[in-house]
């Protein structure tokens, strides 16, 4: 147990963990939980980099498309008082004056904790007009995209998480 303190320690001094620093936060996060709240997500967590599933090098494509398109992920309360979620979630690209977003909804379960999401429409805009503005249908509960959240390091602004397909991503927060 004193070791996996120390462990995180050293590694929250860090700017930005490295695949194996991940892999041994997923390891304390399945056994002991990650000690993640709900305040700590909060915010606007701006996309860094990705790791496929299986591989322990980052992505440099996808990551660095992720980048350029300055790839978002937004978590807000939820101020609904009849709802089972906890977040409104807003995933989000941009190139230019074009923008993708995304709207829906979000909810912290868990030790590890999970946060399960679902989206409710789609938003297609240039500069300020929308082009489509699209309902989106709410998937069944077992079929619905999650991130397994692992890790937050409030020093230095970044959480990383896998997600329902098996990926690792980091993300800084804004």
């Amino acid at each position: 147990m004193i070791k996996k303190i120390i462990f995180k320690i050293i590694l929250m001094s860090k700017k930005l963990p490295q695949y194996k620093d991940i892999k041994n936060l997923e390891a304390i996060s399945k056994k002991d939980g990650s000690g993640i709240r709900y305040e700590d997500l909060i915010g606007t967590w701006k996309f860094n980099s990705v790791w496929k599933k299986g591989s322990e090098e980052i992505d440099n494509i996808s990551s660095s498309i992720l980048q350029v398109l300055s790839a978002k992920l937004e978590l807000k309360r939820n101020n609904s008082p009849n709802n089972s979620f906890d977040f409104r979630i807003k995933n989000s690209i941009s190139f230019g004056i074009l923008s993708i977003i995304f709207h829906g909804q979000a909810s912290l379960k868990g030790t590890r904790p999970l946060l399960p999401f679902f989206f409710e429409n789609l938003i297609i805009n240039i500069a300020n007009f929308t082009l489509v503005n699209k309902p989106l249908k709410k998937p069944e509960e077992k079929q619905m995209p999650f991130f397994s959240l692992i890790a937050i390091s409030k020093e230095n602004n970044w959480m990383c998480a896998r997600g329902r397909g098996g990926g690792l991503a980091i993300w800084i927060k804004s």
